[in-house]
């Protein structure tokens, strides 16, 4: 079993260093056909198993886990010249899963993915319409728990490998494998 022991002390010391969000990984996926995409999603916890993150239903990620769960991520804290490079399968969390994560966002948190995912809908929706869209939902759950949107989707990505590299000022990085 993998143990994340390292990568939360690095995020620990990256924070110490100065930085004020760290946990922001690249996403590497891959379509059934192949072809690669990345981009940089948030990690919402490192637990035992894995590491979680959300996002929109819609998006070419979701599509991308979906017909392929096989990854990669990469971490960068660069306050330490250090990376973690992470190959694995993506699993899709439970409906009770996402509901947990859903209920511990804060209002805001929620009113603006419920936004966001009107903007992944539609082709084209300007900056204005996105604030009246905040301004409806907002209103329209003056008072009330937000439900949980039907797009919301989060996934633990499970490593099977880790590789942490630090960057040495003498052209040569220190690789540390973890299998």
């Amino acid at each position: 079993m993998i143990s994340f022991l390292k990568i939360h002390e690095w995020l620990n010391k990256e924070k110490k260093l100065g930085s004020l969000e760290p946990e922001y990984v690249v996403l590497a996926t891959a379509s059934k056909e192949g072809i690669p995409s990345t981009r940089v999603v948030h990690i919402r916890e490192i637990n035992e198993k894995g590491i979680l993150f959300f996002t929109q239903q819609e998006t070419k990620k979701v599509i991308d886990l979906s017909e392929n769960p096989y990854a990669s991520m990469t971490l960068w804290l660069p306050m330490q010249q250090r990376e973690v490079v992470l190959d694995g399968c993506a699993e899709k969390l439970t409906i009770d899963e996402k509901k947990r994560y859903w209920e511990s966002m804060s209002r805001e948190r929620q009113l603006r993915f419920m936004v966001n995912s009107l903007k992944i809908r539609k082709t084209k929706i300007s900056l204005d319409d996105l604030n009246k869209e905040y301004d409806y939902f907002l209103n329209k759950f003056r008072g009330e728990e937000i439900p949980m949107s039907d797009f919301y989707s989060g996934f633990c990505f499970v490593p099977k490998t880790m590789y942490f590299y630090t960057l040495a000022s003498n052209g040569f990085s220190e690789i540390e494998f973890c299998p």
